[in-house]
């Protein structure tokens, strides 16, 4: 699966509450968070824009964006006036009426009916996406565009591939995902020294967070990464122990999510690390 991620050109049209780039700062803040997720290497997408369009959008009355962009202009900073330059540079591309689009992912600057003004709202929409995978093939391939703070072991679709009706399973596991990448290493950075309260926390967002200290020695799981070493990329890989993990659908599910908060080595310990999706490994 691949998004189409399509400003509306519409919201960047002045109106009386908002007659100029002076006041949006803080939306164009908003979209610019969005438009640096997308060039996030693990997303890697544009934001398409109509080119016949957006260029001759009034921002201001009797002014075009064009012409506010690359002219004289009176309202909004310097700061507004740079970041849209930089939205428009390095994640957008423009579109004509030939283009067709599957999954639509609807940007607005600001809020807009049916649109996403920041980034929590385009990750809602994108998760939703996700959730929708009828194939653990279509999910594996999808899942780290949506999850860009989280590691997968190597051999993580292994396991998922086991998970039966696995479509009428996405939407937990994309939830489950969600919180543990949105969460996690904050968890971690403020409960290391008392990790069962930062499982209490996730216990009460979802079913269920436990770890598994009798099984501890089934639950390893291989990660790769990169360090460097003289100026060189170097491809390392290290064997990271899981135990704790979510419960999946019911409490007494034999579908989990084990992880583990962070490691230091990985990504300097940024990403929560997703070591199995599935079983129980030891059964």
């Amino acid at each position: 699966m691949r998004v189409s991620n399509i400003l509306v050109e519409e919201s960047l049209h002045y109106t009386q509450d908002k007659p100029d780039f002076s006041v949006r700062e803080d939306e164009i803040y908003a979209l610019n968070d969005i438009a640096e997720y997308c060039r996030n290497q693990y997303v890697n997408e544009k934001i398409s824009y109509h080119d016949d369009i957006l260029w001759y959008i009034e921002v201001e009355y009797g002014v075009r964006l064009v012409d506010w962009l690359y002219g004289s202009r009176d309202g909004g900073g310097d700061e507004c006036w740079r970041m849209l330059l930089e939205i428009l540079d390095k994640s957008c591309t423009s579109y004509d009426d030939t283009v067709s689009f599957e999954h639509p992912i609807y940007i607005s600057l600001g809020e807009f009916d049916g649109t996403a003004a920041d980034k929590e709202e385009y990750l809602e929409k994108r998760r939703g996406y996700l959730s929708l995978c009828q194939t653990v093939e279509e999910y594996d391939r999808f899942m780290r565009s949506c999850f860009i703070n989280s590691a997968f072991a190597k051999d993580i679709i292994s396991e998922m591939s086991h998970i039966k009706d696995f479509s009428l399973c996405a939407e937990e596991i994309t939830k489950c995902l969600s919180v543990l990448n949105d969460e996690a290493v904050d968890l971690y950075n403020k409960y290391h020294n008392n990790l069962k309260e930062a499982m209490n926390i996730l216990s009460a967002k979802l079913l269920a967070c436990s770890p598994d200290p009798g099984n501890s020695g089934k639950l390893n799981f291989v990660f790769a990464y990169e360090d460097q070493v003289n100026g060189k990329t170097v491809d390392r890989t290290k064997v990271i122990n899981c135990s704790p993990h979510l419960k999946l659908i019911r409490r007494d599910s034999n579908l989990r999510i084990y992880f583990y908060w962070c490691d230091k080595d990985i990504d300097n310990g940024t990403k929560v690390l997703i070591g199995r999706i599935g079983r129980h490994p030891y059964r």
